[in-house]
């Protein structure tokens, strides 16, 4: 394991290279993680189970979170997360130990939806996982109440950033508040992590609306999983389900029954059956 770095469209990115015992090229995967996580955060003990398997992995930190550059801090841009993972793949296919040709992107939550993203645009993708996450930004919010007054605040904070560059933050328990399980994880573990600021800017919400990535979904190159919670109180079954219908050539879909959203992360009850679905699904596509 070690710490490298690559530069995501001038913006440096602070990334953890794992590589296996195994020697010579490797099949490789990209892990996504979600709301405002920084690399070290929920999704390292899926990067040590893949690496125990013989695969490399890549964690890294969005631009704007963590050791990464980008100004403001903070501020949760999806579609320039999911280059992000596509000037990854770049960097990943220079690397001695890699097999460019096997390159896989793994997300969790909204790491789903920017990994379905990523794979949507850039071809080299060859396996996709998306576990837990949403379709549809918008539609995921407005069904909560009162979403046009809040959207109306979104947009004003949005017209200020750009007029005054001015920048306010909210945080990311507050916006999940519809889930207090996974708040509440959240509350616990960011003090474990000093680099991990659970928070984003107030206006970036703005493109978090704007964000559908099912939009791509059909234009999957390689093989695609979708998997979720059957009990997730957080990102609604038909979030995944959606996506899995757009999605065209080879595509599986996976129920975890029994478990919620907070308990498919780190090492959780819902660790070892993510795992293993992830597992098979790599070994038969990637």
């Amino acid at each position: 394991m070690r710490t490298v770095q690559f530069f995501s469209e001038g913006v440096p990115i602070a990334a953890t290279l794992r590589t296996p015992v195994e020697t010579g090229p490797r099949p490789t995967v990209i892990c996504a993680q979600g709301f405002s996580l920084t690399r070290d955060v929920w999704l390292p003990p899926f990067a040590d189970a893949f690496v125990k398997r013989g695969y490399v992995t890549l964690n890294l930190d969005y631009r704007h979170f963590g050791e990464s550059g980008g100004e403001p801090r903070c501020r949760l841009l999806p579609l320039e997360q999911a280059k992000d993972l596509s000037n990854a793949l770049t960097w990943l296919e220079q690397q001695p130990e890699v097999d460019s040709r096997r390159i896989a992107v793994f997300g969790i939550s909204l790491g789903a939806s920017v990994a379905l993203q990523c794979a949507g645009t850039d071809p080299r993708v060859k396996a996709v996982v998306c576990c837990a996450g949403p379709g549809d930004l918008e539609r995921v919010w407005s069904a909560f109440p009162d979403f046009p007054r809040f959207k109306a605040k979104v947009d004003a904070a949005k017209r200020e950033f750009v007029t005054t560059g001015k920048v306010t933050t909210v945080a990311v328990p507050r916006i999940l508040s519809a889930d207090p399980e996974t708040c509440e994880l959240i509350k616990q573990d960011a003090p474990k992590h000093p680099t991990w600021r659970p928070e984003i800017t107030f206006e970036s919400l703005a493109d978090l609306f704007a964000f559908k990535p099912e939009d791509v979904a059909a234009r999957v190159k390689g093989a695609s999983l979708f998997i979720y919670p059957a009990l997730d109180a957080l990102v609604a079954k038909g979030e995944v389900v959606s996506m899995y219908a757009k999605a065209q050539g080879p595509k599986e879909l996976v129920a975890l029954e029994g478990l919620k959203h907070h308990e498919i992360y780190g090492e959780g009850k819902g660790f070892a059956p993510l795992l293993d679905a992830t597992q098979r699904f790599f070994a038969k596509y990637l």
